[in-house]
């Protein structure tokens, strides 16, 4: 540790900044789209887990589908969430070069 150059360690964390902005703005345009009930219904969601839109197929909005199609909503939602926390944690695990435990807890 005595010959440890703190002057290095602060160049390389300068590095680490600007890759860790960039990945801020890929995660910023990321959008994935989850589904359920075989593309039934489907969610779009930004890398902020903002959910964009909701889409479902016209044979959910019969009144004796309610539950069904509430069920679905649902999973489409979860599965969109899901994988905008996988896009993210690969933006960062690109910027990075490493996995950061407990990253997925930090979005959603």
């Amino acid at each position: 540790m005595e010959n440890m150059n703190f002057s290095d360690l602060f160049k390389n964390l300068g590095g680490m900044k600007s890759k860790m902005e960039e990945a801020k703005r890929k995660i910023e345009r990321i959008t994935v789209t989850g589904e359920a009930g075989a593309g039934m219904v489907s969610a779009k969601m930004d890398g902020s887990g903002k959910l964009l839109s909701v889409s479902v197929d016209e044979r959910l909005l019969d009144p004796k589908e309610k539950d069904l199609m509430e069920e679905l909503i649902t999973g489409a939602v979860n599965d969109a969430q899901s994988k905008m926390k996988e896009a993210v944690a690969h933006e960062i695990r690109a910027a990075t070069g490493m996995d950061i435990p407990g990253l997925g807890g930090m979005f959603g």
